[in-house]
């Protein structure tokens, strides 16, 4: 396949991508309920803050006017600046956000792209990019006011960057300064991003065999994550007056999942109710977040036997029970506004739940031959999958978790469209493939 012939095919999937999922927004999307137990739901959290954001108020609970790091800032900020800067246009911010997000779910098909032509040629970066532009759950998180659409977007295009040239060649700096602000910025959306780093270092070690070099790219891939992380720790510090890096929902979470009575599923567990209330303010905030760490601590030492079980169950409901179809909840409030047919709600649960069995069954194909190949940048992608699959396990199960591990599933399996490696041997990059170094 000649190189303007892969362009325009591409560009063909590129466009698919980007009509469904702006079909979807039109449809779909709708401003997040705040009748009852729906003003405490994400969605509607979120839009709370980004409206707090758009009036200059910085990140701030509307309720109370406080400062608040509850949820890592990313998406907040995210929301925030598409709802100051359609102002003048729509009085719809979550309309406006939703198309954001389809331009970035349609970026992020060429980024699927892009990687899987690194890892296993034009063929298989055809397959990844129409893989990911028909997968109906992340169409469906198009129209959801949740950072999953934008943080694939982010982590994918770190990967690109990082494997935009052969790994045999010269790292430069500034390559390495724009991919560590990639993954800085998708770690203020998700945190779990941290975990990537120890893969990155590995790769490097096993490519350069030089533990100077590794250590100097280690040193400034983390200076462009610090660049984001730290002014957000400094404000934290300022309006709350207490060392916050990112958020301050890490209590809720762990305790959720590990505490007496947990089950490993997304459920209220009766040991984690505290004497702090949600809106009570700053203090609050803070004491409930070590409160609850303290619980879910406890809960592990007192029942370790449990642990084991808790993981499987953390697993099982991340993995198997649900599918993969959260955000058709999602766009309705947690069905807290149902407004969508049944028939129609069940035939599309239908449609993305068997698309998502037959993308992990090749994605777990392709990672294993992935790591038959022994090759650092094989080698990445396995790892980031792995570990962005497995951090969300020292929490709760929850089917929403496992969005993030979906790209690379894809690009996974999408290798598997490379013959030239299929039993296993290292693929062999052509003309076309090859890129001068920057």
């Amino acid at each position: 396949m000649t190189d303007r012939t892969y362009r325009r095919l591409l560009a063909v999937v590129i466009l698919v991508g980007l009509a469904l999922r702006v079909a979807w927004v039109l449809w779909a999307t709708r401003e997040p309920s705040t009748a009852g137990n729906a003003m405490f739901l994400d969605p509607a959290r979120y839009l709370g803050y980004a409206r707090e954001i758009a009036a200059g108020h910085g990140m701030t609970e509307p309720l109370t006017r406080q400062a608040t790091a509850y949820y890592p800032p990313g998406y907040p900020w995210f929301l925030g600046i598409i709802t100051w800067a359609s102002k003048p246009f729509t009085d719809q911010p979550w309309m406006a956000a939703g198309f954001v997000q389809a331009g970035l779910g349609a970026a992020s098909v060429g980024l699927v792209a892009s990687v899987t032509r690194r890892l296993a040629g034009t063929t298989a970066a055809l397959v990844g990019a129409v893989l990911y532009a028909l997968y109906p759950n992340l169409i469906f998180h198009t129209g959801a006011l949740l950072g999953e659409t934008l943080y694939n977007a982010l982590f994918l295009a770190f990967l690109a960057l990082l494997l935009s040239r052969p790994w045999d060649a010269a790292f430069t700096t500034l390559r390495i300064v724009g991919c560590g602000v990639l993954l800085g910025l998708a770690v203020m959306v998700r945190p779990i991003s941290l975990a990537v780093i120890p893969i990155v270092v590995l790769c490097w070690l096993w490519t350069r065999k030089d533990y100077r070099a590794t250590l100097r790219f280690t040193l400034v891939l983390l200076a462009g994550v610090a660049a984001c992380i730290l002014p957000w720790t400094i404000r934290n510090e300022i309006r709350l007056h207490a060392l916050v890096p990112i958020s301050t929902n890490t209590g809720d979470n762990l305790c959720m999942g590990h505490a007496d009575g947990a089950t490993g599923a997304f459920q209220p567990v009766e040991a984690c109710q505290t004497d702090y209330q949600f809106l009570d303010g700053i203090p609050a905030e803070l004491g409930s977040d070590k409160e609850k760490q303290r619980i879910a601590f406890r809960g592990m030492v007192d029942n370790i036997d449990r642990e084991p079980w808790l993981l499987w169950r953390r697993t099982y409901f991340m993995w198997v029970r649900d599918g993969d179809h959260d955000a058709l909840f999602a766009v309705q409030s947690y069905r807290q506004d149902r407004w969508m047919d049944l028939d129609t709600e069940a035939r599309l649960i239908w449609v993305a739940d068997r698309y998502y069995w037959l993308v992990v069954a090749a994605g777990l194909v392709g990672l294993v031959q992935l790591t038959r190949r022994r090759e650092p940048e094989a080698f990445l992608l396995v790892g980031s999958t792995v570990m962005t699959a497995l951090v969300p396990l020292l929490f709760f199960g929850d089917q929403r978790f496992k969005v993030p591990v979906i790209p690379l599933l894809i690009i996974a399996a999408a290798c598997l469209a490379d013959g030239r490696w299929g039993a296993g041997q290292a693929r062999t990059v052509t003309p076309e493939d090859a890129h001068p170094e920057d």
